[in-house]
């Protein structure tokens, strides 16, 4: 299993990869994997991505060459190992150094195994005091990025919202189509099954489920009786206002579940066209449609900067949810805090593109609902000061569209900001804007 794990550590970490694409290339090519080889493999990988700031810190807390400095294979291993020492309790000491003296060999980096030994076994003789290190370290958050929450939303919330990324709940969230099964209903499959369930916290078609290794097992999966979307994610279309017969475009529609949910409040009237930058994208949105069985949708292949001269002031509502930094689903993804200061800075310019070519197909009187999986004021509330001043659009109250547990003075004001640590769900920004 260690073997496997390197392969995602080192391919995210070291190669830039995604690491849910590599966690489940492993899963695929190895399928005479047992469910607990599978949840020691997801902890492992998913874990040392998580924390390899404060693994790093306790590399060179004990090392005579700082992390960064060291082959990357070398690195790679260090850092598992001390995550299993420190983080999974089930494995002894001992047998996690001597896995990674093993795994050293098996790299072909067998003239490094005794350093790898002796960093270990420094780090378990002497322990980096966790508590004594800066926040950022504590978090295992780059400075940059803890810098910027805290001056956005001050110490104590910022603290709240980088412990929560550290949090494994081991839960999914599933969006129930209200038109094949009420989600009552769908709570007494579940029971029958003995499945751990609960209610969402803030919408009626949410449940949660635990411990779940494969959603396809679940009851009603080739039936559409629901599809995986955060509780935060299903807030867009609840605040669109879509009502059957109207026409609707979600302009960056991957995978899907905006897409779905739209099309469930449409109840096969009306019409919408689904989105995105490439084919590939565009596929995964069509098997996600297809399993759902809704008809009254076009898939396209379309860049969402591009003007639809076509379609030019036809639509009803137009989701518009942008690719953004990420920084509010840290907890989910954890690579992505790695990058995320210098992705906001570029990704701006890109998003009021899309939002300019987004609110040109909107016909007088229609619904512009702005989103992003971030936290940043930058992406989110600056964006939307900007749509008003040069697109011509106004927000619009969100209260009447959310439950009241969520209102407050910014929702009166069209726009909604969802914090992890604060809210329980991942960090969601949603606004509603009028032509």
């Amino acid at each position: 299993m260690r073997k496997l794990a390197f392969e995602v550590v080192e391919g995210t970490l070291e190669r830039g990869g995604h690491s849910d694409d590599l966690f489940h290339h492993v899963i695929q090519t190895h399928p005479v994997m047992t469910a607990q080889e599978k949840r020691f493999l997801k902890r492992l990988s998913y874990g040392t991505i998580e924390r390899k700031i404060e693994m790093d810190a306790r590399i060179d807390a004990v090392s005579t060459l700082p992390a960064r400095k060291m082959r990357p294979a070398v690195r790679t291993i260090l850092r598992m190992a001390l995550y299993e020492i420190y983080y999974m309790e089930q494995v002894p000491n001992a047998a996690a150094c001597h896995e990674a003296v093993e795994l050293t060999k098996k790299k072909k980096c067998a003239r490094y195994s005794s350093f790898v030994n002796a960093v270990l076994r420094n780090a378990i003789r002497d322990p980096l005091p966790l508590e004594k290190q800066p926040d950022w370290i504590r978090y295992s958050l780059p400075e940059e990025l803890m810098e910027h929450l805290r001056a956005q939303y001050g110490k104590k919330t910022a603290g709240r919202i980088a412990a929560s990324y550290l949090e494994q709940s081991g839960t999914v969230t599933l969006h129930i189509d209200s038109n094949k099964i009420r989600p009552e209903q769908y709570g007494e499959e579940l029971k029958k099954r003995q499945i751990s369930f609960w209610r969402g916290n803030y919408i009626d078609q949410a449940i949660v489920v635990e411990h779940i290794q494969d959603i396809s097992t679940l009851p009603g999966y080739r039936k559409g009786w629901f599809f995986v979307q955060d509780e935060s994610s299903m807030l867009p279309v609840l605040c669109a206002g879509i009502r059957p017969g109207m026409r609707v475009a979600d302009v960056c529609s991957a995978p899907g579940g905006k897409t779905m949910h739209a099309l469930i409040q449409l109840k096969g009237e009306g019409w919408l066209t689904a989105r995105d930058v490439s084919e590939k994208k565009v596929e995964k949105i069509r098997e996600n449609i297809e399993r759902f069985g809704y008809s009254n949708v076009c898939c396209e292949c379309r860049d969402a900067r591009v003007t639809d001269e076509k379609n030019k002031g036809k639509m009803d509502v137009v989701l518009v949810d942008v690719p953004c930094s990420g920084i509010g689903i840290i907890g989910r993804k954890p690579e992505i805090k790695y990058h995320a200061m210098e992705d906001a800075a570029q990704l701006i310019e890109r998003q009021r593109q899309i939002c300019r070519a987004g609110a040109e197909l909107l016909k007088p009187g229609g619904v512009l609902i702005y989103s992003t999986c971030t936290i940043n004021c930058a992406e989110n509330e600056e964006n939307v000061r900007w749509m008003e001043e040069h697109l011509g659009l106004h927000t619009q109250s969100l209260d009447a569209w959310i439950p009241q547990s969520l209102q407050n003075k910014m929702t009166a004001g069209g726009m909604l900001q969802m914090l992890p640590g604060l809210q329980k769900s991942d960090g969601f920004f949603v606004s509603r804007l009028t032509l």
